[in-house]
Parts: C-alpha cells; structure tokens; sequence
C-alpha cells in the first residue's frame, strides 16, 4: 500500500545485518538502506563490524548520541555523577552507563583540550567528526531550543582542520580487538602487506 517506503536497521550486530540484506536478496524484497548506531568519539566500537558490513550492503550510517548525552559538551565536567533530571541521569536508570565511564571522561577530556587549543566549541568537534566520515548519512541530534538547533546544524557546513580532525582521530582510538591484530600481523607476515584494512570502509 506504499505505507512504508525505505526500511531501516538499528543496533543489530553486524551477521543480523548482512543476514537480513542478505534474505532481502534472496526472496527479492527491498533491503534496508539505513543502519542506525551510537556512534561518536566515545564509541567507535562499530568501526571494527557494523560500518565494513553496512557499506558492503549499500547502507548508509546514522548516527545517533554524537555528543555523548552532553558529556562532548563540557555539560557534565567537575561532576561526580549526572546531576538530578539530566538527560544523562535519566538515561542511567533505563540502561546503564552508556557514556559516564572510564572512556567517555577520558574522551571528554580529550576534546576539551583540543576545543581550549583550537578555539572550537566541544559540540561542534562533536558533531563534525562523525560527519565526515564517509559512511555516515546523517548524525542525530537533539535540542530544546532553536540556539541549540543552529549550533548543531553548523557542523554540517565546516570542514574541520586537519591538523584537529588528526589529533582527535588519534587519540579517541580504541583498542584493537583480536581480529583486527591478528589479520594486520597475518598480511604483514604472509602478503608482505605493511597492515590490514577494509577499503570498503577506509577512513574518512
């Protein structure tokens, strides 16, 4: 009846996607064209199986909680735990600490050095950096007022200097799971390759 025209994917792993693009073929329906995932600088964890399989099937990356529920933002610094009402607070009751660990004060504080250095908010390092990825479509965002929709609409138009998008790419890396060290050593050992990587989802 035309009701639905594009269908979507979020949070499934990596196997579910490719399972169901993958059913879609076989029975000639329309695949999903979209994937949506937390993804920011304080989890990048979907770099490693959710964005190879995502552009190997042709889906664009939708990103959501770019700015860590405002702990990207500078929001939450000093704080012991989210204050009362927070978005943040709120969040920990329904499913944990998503952002308010170890990584995500760590990262915070990466790009508060890097915003004090660079003369750029926190937000807009934020929201730019997924951005441009090339795998990614769109980021979501939210606001309670229109200041807060221009500020988060700004990134979309900005380049960010390369010298920043370098720093913060280097040091908001997370560490390499087993799949990952063990096939740059294999390539390098057995194909004289200098490392391992997926062009599909070479960055950005």
């Amino acid at each position: 009846q035309g009701k639905v025209r594009y269908v979507g994917v979020s949070n499934l792993f990596a196997w579910q996607m490719a399972k169901a693009a993958g059913v879609c073929a076989r029975m000639r329906l329309e695949p999903p064209v979209a994937a949506q995932y937390i993804y920011s600088l304080i989890h990048r964890e979907p770099e490693r199986e959710i964005v190879p399989a995502a552009a190997d099937h042709g889906l664009g990356v939708l990103c959501y909680s770019p700015l860590g529920a405002g702990l990207l933002t500078g929001k939450y610094k000093g704080m012991v735990e989210p204050a009362k009402g927070t978005r943040m607070q709120i969040r920990s009751q329904i499913d944990g600490g998503r952002f308010w660990h170890p990584r995500g004060f760590q990262v915070a504080q990466v790009v508060e050095e890097v915003s004090a250095k660079a003369g750029i908010p926190m937000a807009k390092l934020g929201i730019a950096w997924p951005l441009r990825r090339r795998f990614v479509a769109s980021v979501i965002v939210g606001v309670r007022t229109r200041e807060q929709l221009a500020s988060n609409l700004e990134p979309g138009d900005w380049d960010m200097p390369e010298d920043v998008w370098n720093t913060l790419e280097e040091r908001t890396r997370p560490e390499e799971e087993y799949q990952v060290w063990f096939n740059k050593m294999a390539y390098a050992r057995f194909f004289n390759a200098a490392e391992f990587h997926d062009e599909r989802a070479e960055l950005p």
